[in-house]
């Protein structure tokens, strides 16, 4: 997309014309709209930056959520299972797939009421097959009620049903196998069947038959018929519901669980045959591990996808190619939203893929509040259950228990098994549900100020994820009204969104653009927050990838002449790709900015956004609270004596540097010893650049030990090095 394409100042659509509400406003929102955007003095920008502003709170739970985000992202991006952004379809083109089902309305083919099933093509289906572990219990029923009800989420029931019906006639010297194409006779009880005989009636291929409308009545009934003509029928159909729910609970013939098929041991059948040698065996369990295939099964547990696999093998084709087609899960997300029409169900698979990994409870509410969203309002309360839906209508997504790590995870937790079907999900519910895209965008401008960080912080990577679809689209529909608005809590989702979005391989360069548009506006306030929002997403995993170009959009938002209010974000920025091991290319456009010869107000801006950088401690585990630049003080010594000494040397930073150099020597110094050392080394480096430093850093040092009145504190040791006549303090030959 080209930057014109990009330009966010042309006129935009408001999000009423667009279809969609605006969100009700908070009292957070109302409170926000108080601060139209405009310049900060130098006096409010430095408070800021010292933590001492009214809305620190504020930024302080934005950066929380930029660093919650951040790992998110980590994983989104993580290799490790063979996934990276961008490998799953957009949905911009026809997906195909095969099923018993049809899609876009076109007639099924003209079929008689039934159809025999020969011995040959029953013997395809029997001949190899693996039963799944409650297959004796399910013959047992058949044999004995005559009518066996399998209410199964798809995956292997076809395969289950023909053998138990082949074993059955079997067994007790049975006729002809019939699969009904027509069950409409089935419904009002008049239906006969022929004598001795089989049948199939599949959810997939059958029609005229309601199974949410069978009950204990309809059964009982059938099972007099059967037993009258000595006759077998397996019914196959989704996960009960309606009238289907009560009568599995009085009846042992309705069974919703087959227990789960060893696909390992059906890939062995497929390709080594029966009785396999242990060394075949081993062999091939150990090429399947290599290939991938076992996270491949562990997610998706159709017999048909290990049947490929076997099939790969066989044919001799490159099995981690095939490992890595089949994990694509573009197809499978189209055929289960084909299937799986209602709101409720939606809803609940949307909340799932957008908030990955939060708690069950947390998941529900957000999905009954999108399905409050998608239905025409009601009186009483909406009677939804997701949890008991979950292992039958939902097959990628697993209810997991906390992991007990701390005291407060112990509430069980919905992950979606690969990151790959998520991310499918999101982009076919936005490319396809058109009539739910407004009530999607509500939904998600409400729950990115919900109350838990952690839902925000879900809520705004899912966003990015779902601008991969139609980047633009997105950028105009809720991208730009976020990044614009009021509250720095909404925009930090924009910029975590766009870090996202950014991500993509194919999307990267024109985020990079936008953000470049971005921060070389400033004629209104929404402007002016974009700029900011820009910053932030800067500061992201899409600035840690390109440090140099990051640095230079954010020294463009710094200099804003008699504009100060973009320190603090261009300053948050900087730290944040530090913290990403940008240290040198920071500390390096620092030193660039404040060259003696650039603008006293850009200058003193520099200096006051490194000082910020040096008293920031890391947010990662293991630091001690020691601040970043003092902690990694080794490997960018010179680069930090020079800069140490530019902020000592001019207002306003010279007030802030003193504070943080004290604030070192008294916090941190006296109880680390490599931060003493790296404190010290500073001091009498700095010292070493002139006799105004030595005589600044004497006096202070001086003033700060008088008031410890400890001998033996750290500013009173360095002062006494630093007062030491013969002592050399050369930072360049290191004799220190």
């Amino acid at each position: 997309m080209s930057q014109q394409t990009d330009e966010p100042s042309v006129k935009k659509e408001s999000p009423e014309a667009a279809g969609a509400e605006p969100p009700p406003q908070t009292e957070q929102d109302k409170d926000d709209d108080k601060n139209d955007g405009g310049p900060l003095s130098e006096q409010d920008a430095l408070q800021a930056l010292r933590g001492k502003g009214e809305d620190e709170a504020e930024r302080a739970e934005a950066a929380r959520l930029a660093s919650i985000a951040a790992s998110f992202m980590e994983q989104l991006t993580d290799d490790s299972r063979g996934m990276r952004i961008g490998t799953v379809a957009l949905f911009n083109d026809k997906v195909d797939f095969g099923g018993g089902f049809n899609i876009g309305g076109e007639e099924r083919r003209a079929r008689p009421a039934k159809t025999t099933i020969r011995p040959p093509r029953l013997a395809r289906w029997t001949e190899g097959y693996v039963p799944v572990p409650r297959f004796d219990k399910a013959l047992r029923i058949l044999a004995e009620h005559r009518l066996l009800i399998l209410a199964l989420p798809p995956g292997g029931r076809r395969a289950t049903s023909l053998n138990l019906l082949a074993r059955v006639l079997r067994d007790h010297q049975g006729g002809a196998c019939f699969e009904v194409y027509d069950a409409s006779k089935l419904s009002d009880g008049q239906w006969k069947s022929e004598a001795d005989s089989g049948y199939l009636v599949h959810d997939g291929v059958a029609t005229g038959l309601d199974p949410s409308l069978i009950d204990e009545q309809w059964i009982e009934d059938m099972t007099v018929s059967l037993h009258e003509n000595k006759s077998y029928l397996v019914l196959v159909t989704g996960p009960p519901r309606g009238a289907l729910v009560q009568a599995g609970g009085g009846t042992a013939q309705v069974l919703t669980d087959l227990g789960q098929l060893d696909a390992i041991r059906l890939i062995e059948r497929r390709v080594l045959g029966r009785g396999p040698a242990p060394e075949e065996s081993a062999e091939l369990r150990r090429r399947l591990d290599e290939a991938g295939a076992h996270e491949l099964l562990r997610e998706d547990h159709r017999p048909r996808t290990a049947l490929r696999l076997g099939d790969a093998i066989r044919e001799g084709a490159d099995l981690a190619a095939c490992v890595q087609e089949l994990r694509n899960p573009t197809g499978r997300v189209h055929e289960w939203f084909t299937r799986h029409r209602t709101s409720e169900t939606v809803s609940f698979a949307l909340a799932a893929a957008v908030l990955d990994g939060a708690t069950y409870l947390t998941v529900s509410d957000a999905a009954a509040a999108l399905y409050e969203r998608l239905v025409l309002p009601v009186e009483a309360p909406f009677d939804l259950r997701f949890r008991e839906h979950i292992a039958t209508e939902h097959p990628w997504v697993r209810l997991l228990p906390g992991s007990g790590e701390t005291p407060g995870d112990v509430a069980p937790r919905v992950r979606y098994d690969n990151p790959l079907v998520r991310q499918a999900v999101l982009g076919f519910a936005w490319t396809y549900l058109d009539g739910q895209r407004s009530a999607l965008v509500r939904w998600m401008r409400q729950l990115v100020t919900h109350a838990d960080i952690d839902v925000r912080a879900r809520v705004s990577v899912a966003a990015g994820i779902i601008a991969w679809s139609d980047y633009s689209h997105a950028l105009h529909r809720y991208l730009m009204s976020w990044a614009e608005n009021p509250s720095l809590v909404v925009r930090q989702s924009a910029a975590t969104a766009l870090d996202v979005a950014g991500g993509h391989p194919h999307l990267t360069e024109a985020v990079w653009l936008l953000l470049e548009t971005w921060v070389a506006e400033a004629d209104t306030a929404e402007q002016r927050r974009r700029g900011v929002t820009a910053a932030a997403t800067l500061g992201g995993s899409l600035g840690v990838a390109q440090p140099e170009r990051a640095v230079e959009a954010l020294r463009v938002l710094l200099d804003r002449e008699d504009d100060w209010g973009t320190l603090l974000p261009v300053g948050s920025a900087l730290f944040r790709l530090v913290e990403g091991g940008c240290t040198g290319e920071v500390l390096a456009g620092l030193l660039a900015w404040s060259q003696p010869r650039t603008s006293a107000e850009f200058v003193a801006k520099a200096l006051s956004a490194f000082v910020f950088l040096a008293a920031r401690p890391a947010e990662s585990a293991g630091t001690s609270g020691v601040p970043l630049l003092l902690a990694g003080a080794e490997r960018h010594r010179p680069e930090l004596t020079e800069l140490w000494a530019r902020a000592l040397d001019r207002k306003p930073a010279q007030d802030q540097a003193l504070e943080t150099l004290r604030d070192y020597l008294d916090e941190h110094a006296d109880r680390d010893n490599q931060a003493y050392r790296n404190a010290r080394r500073l001091v009498l480096a700095v010292a070493d650049r002139s006799e105004r430093h030595r005589e600044r850093l004497r006096h202070h040092l001086g003033a700060w030990t008088r008031a410890t009145g400890r001998p033996d504190h750290p500013t009173a040791r360095v002062l006494a090095d630093l007062t030491r006549p013969s002592h050399v303090h050369s930072y360049g030959n290191g004799r220190s």
